[in-house]
């Protein structure tokens, strides 16, 4: 009876030897998917005419290709009355977002831009050039990040500086944009 007892605990410590050591082989998650789809939005800080404007850029993208995104997007700035909207082109050039969390763009954009001039809506199109970088802050996290930089041309009627008061009064056709904000997936 002895040596069967003493049997049954032989096997069983073999086989819960195996339990406590641990294994030295890594294992490694292949990298989430890039989502196709992003929507949020951003505070917007715009130079123009010598001064700093803020407001606010709501956008919705399309990832159509690992590199490539379409994209809605408004924006207002709140102090001057320029508002805008059109549709961005971003090519994601370095990194991988899914993969490193983060990634670098360029973008191109066509808009039209509704400015106040002289208590009048003018409307004029707009084409701008930008730089970015998205990152994701967390491995898990189901939002980014977006940092922008841009420069915009804006044809026909440029935005005036309308005050009475000044002798000298400024127009102007460049927009310089700084953007932050996150897009949810």
């Amino acid at each position: 009876m002895r040596k069967i007892l003493l049997l049954m605990a032989l096997v069983a410590s073999m086989s819960w030897a195996g339990f406590f050591i641990e294994s030295n082989e890594t294992k490694t998650e292949a990298p989430r998917e890039i989502p196709t789809f992003f929507y949020g939005g951003s505070v917007d800080a715009g130079y123009y005419l010598r001064s700093v404007d803020v407001g606010i850029n709501l956008a919705g993208e399309f990832r159509i290709a690992k590199h490539h995104s379409l994209a809605l997007s408004a924006t207002g700035l709140f102090v001057g009355g320029v508002y805008q909207a059109g549709l961005d082109y971003r090519f994601f050039f370095g990194g991988s977002m899914m993969e490193f969390s983060m990634d670098d763009f360029v973008r191109l954009s066509v808009s039209g831009v509704f400015v106040e001039n002289f208590k009048e809506m003018d409307v004029s199109p707009m084409i701008s050039v930008g730089y970015g970088r998205d990152f994701v802050p967390m491995a898990k996290a189901n939002f980014l990040v977006r940092l922008e930089i841009s420069l915009g041309y804006m044809f026909g009627d440029g935005i005036v500086d309308d005050d009475e008061d000044k002798l000298i009064n400024y127009e102007t056709n460049l927009l310089a944009h700084f953007n932050i904000g996150v897009m949810f997936f």
